[in-house]
């Protein structure tokens, strides 16, 4: 058995899969399977891999399962076909348009999970790669210290990054099919759930690919998947014990989703929160957000 498993879920995207495999060809550590299940409705994938299982250039793909699903099964469980499939000590989810930035990136973060034995997984930064720019994406410190005094804290503050930016221990976690923009939410949420200890490389080991046709650019501002997803969380986790994620709730979600009095009751929130948020936003708007706040009017009639 393989130590490592890279899960690799795809669709319609051989140049972006090619690249990765390459990656993957590159990596100094390769004690791993690799498992892909495609919902591509096309066969240029299928076709590829078959053509090159033999190829020297790529070695890794006689290491690797792979899937051609009989109908697509959608985002999230097409992910988690690929991770239910996975036999590895450690799960890597590797997104088909993300790839390692270094030789040793996957080394590197087996290397921390093993000689810290307490911890459920390692998340690293990430270099953020689009057609028109590249940067450093990483955790913040003032984030970590609070993360590990509640992983619940990403309800509020969520600077894990992208799922390929992590490697975890198998604990039989899978993303929750119930949810859609804040499934990565979900998926850490459990298993730190079960083992809240972890692992921070501020170094950008994975690369994100940044394009148009992301998961999560299906998504509106206010769009009320969003709210259904946090709704959830809000509920699953108990975030009502705590004052921090009440607040965040009526802030983010109860009041710019336009939800009333009987909404937040139904939430369990207090009534007197829920008329503090309700009264500072209020005044903001008098004063600030309004174009003619309260503020403003008064500016105008002392420059008369």
């Amino acid at each position: 058995m393989s130590r490592v498993s890279i899960c690799i879920p795809t669709y319609n995207n051989l140049e972006q899969v090619i690249h990765l495999l390459q990656s993957i060809e590159e990596q100094t550590y390769q004690d791993i399977e690799i498992i892909i299940t495609d919902d591509s409705t096309n066969p240029a994938i299928e076709e590829w891999i078959g053509a090159h299982r033999e190829d020297e250039s790529f070695t890794c793909l006689k290491k690797c399962t792979y899937q051609h699903n009989k109908k697509p099964l959608g985002h999230i469980f097409n992910w988690n076909e690929a991770l239910s499939k996975a036999t590895g000590e450690y799960i890597k989810i590797m997104f088909s348009d993300d790839w390692f930035t270094y030789k040793d990136s996957l080394e590197r973060m087996v290397k921390d999970l093993e000689e810290k034995p307490e911890a459920a997984l390692v998340f690293t930064g990430s270099m953020q790669v689009s057609p028109r720019e590249s940067y450093n994406r990483c955790a913040s410190d003032e984030f970590i210290e609070r993360f590990r005094k509640d992983y619940r804290y990403l309800f509020i503050d969520y600077q894990i990054g992208a799922p390929s930016a992590s490697l975890y221990r198998a604990c039989d976690c899978y993303f929750d099919e119930r949810s859609t923009f804040a499934s990565d939410v979900f998926l850490f949420m459990r298993i730190l759930k079960k083992n809240s200890h972890f692992v921070c490389i501020k170094e950008p080991l994975i690369s994100i690919g940044i394009h148009d046709n992301q998961y999560t650019c299906g998504f509106d501002e206010k769009d009320e998947r969003k709210l259904t997803d946090y709704e959830i969380l809000f509920q699953e986790y108990d975030m009502v014990e705590k004052k921090e994620y009440r607040k965040e709730f009526l802030k983010s979600f109860i009041f710019p989703y336009g939800k009333g009095w009987s909404y937040a009751k139904s939430m369990k929130i207090p009534f007197g929160e829920y008329a503090a948020q309700y009264f500072e936003i209020l005044w903001w708007k008098l004063t600030v957000g309004y174009p003619h706040g309260i503020k403003k009017r008064l500016k105008a009639l002392i420059s008369r």
